[in-house]
Parts: C-alpha cells; structure tokens; sequence
C-alpha cells in the first residue's frame, strides 16, 4: 500500500526491488495460459469508452488534429518513396503485374491456396529509385514470393539490377 509523504529508507527500497526480480525471473507461461489471456478480451465492447464523446464530437476533432494542425505534426516530412509507394496508380500497377502473372511466383510457382500460403511481391526489374519513368510500366515487374524476392536482392542487392540479372536468377535451379 502507498502512503503519500512516506519516506523509505534505501533498504527497504532494495527489499522491494529484490522481491520484484525474484518474483519477475523466468516467469512463463504454459501456450493454455497464454491462450486464455488472449481470448479473454476477445469480444469485448466498451460501451463507456463511446459515451465519453458523440459521434459528431468525435468528426470534429479528427478534421480539427489532422496535417499540420497535429501535435505530431514534424512538416510534411514523408518520404516521396512512401507516398509514390501507397498511392492508387503504384497499387494498379501491383495488381496488373500480379494479374499477368496469374498470382504466381515466377521464380518458384507457388501461389496460395489448398492450405499454402504464399505472399507475394511485385519486383521492379529496373530499379524503381533509378528508372523512375517505368515505375508503373507493367512490363517493368515480375511477381516474387517474399523467400524468393528477398533471395534475389541478397544476391544481386538492391541498386543497378538489370534484366540480365533476373534472368540468370530465375534459370538457376534452387
């Protein structure tokens, strides 16, 4: 218990800190535990938490904190790479590459379904910082599943690739 304006002297401030490390140490859990801590607030609504402000209230603030009205506002700081990266034409074109591909890794073929899972990646065969006008050109990309995309920049890294590179990559047999 904590009394407001008691002094503890250094020992008692060590006993309390030993007890803590001992009680702390190789503390683990069994996977049943673990699950019943995870499931336990699974399902919850916390009708109180919407109470406290209306709907309106809440619009409000969220158009009133955005952009540079934010306190976490640091100007416009984003890196282009990112904005290019999260925008509607770089996602088309994702998806284009993908579609031509028919959702298969060009290097391994595997794709998800019946029980794989398989993520892949669009890889820009000319580098995407170095060739900027064939970001969105469709036959600029090749689809990659994650083990193989990261695979092929360990080995050729992730500046000045080239189409000769790819292809030597996707003949050699793993």
């Amino acid at each position: 218990m904590f009394k407001k304006g008691y002094k503890m002297t250094e020992e008692h401030k060590k006993r309390i800190g030993l007890a803590n490390a001992i009680s702390q140490k190789g503390r683990k859990f069994s996977k049943e535990t673990k699950k019943k801590m995870s499931e336990s607030g699974k399902g919850k609504h916390y009708y109180w938490l919407e109470k406290k402000m209306s709907p309106t209230h809440r619009k409000k603030m969220g158009e009133s904190h955005k952009g540079s009205k934010s306190h976490l506002w640091r100007g416009g700081i984003t890196p282009i790479n990112r904005v290019i990266r999260s925008g509607i034409e770089y996602h088309l074109w994702r998806e284009a590459v993908f579609a031509r591909d028919n959702w298969i890794c060009q290097k391994c073929e595997i794709r998800s379904g019946m029980g794989k899972v398989a993520y892949l990646h669009p890889h820009h065969i000319l580098n995407f910082a170095q060739y900027p006008e064939l970001r969105f050109a469709i036959d600029n990309g090749i689809t990659l599943c994650e083990k193989c995309h990261r695979l092929f920049h360990k080995k050729f890294g992730k500046i000045n690739n080239t189409k000769k590179q790819l292809e030597e990559f996707l003949i050699i047999i793993q």
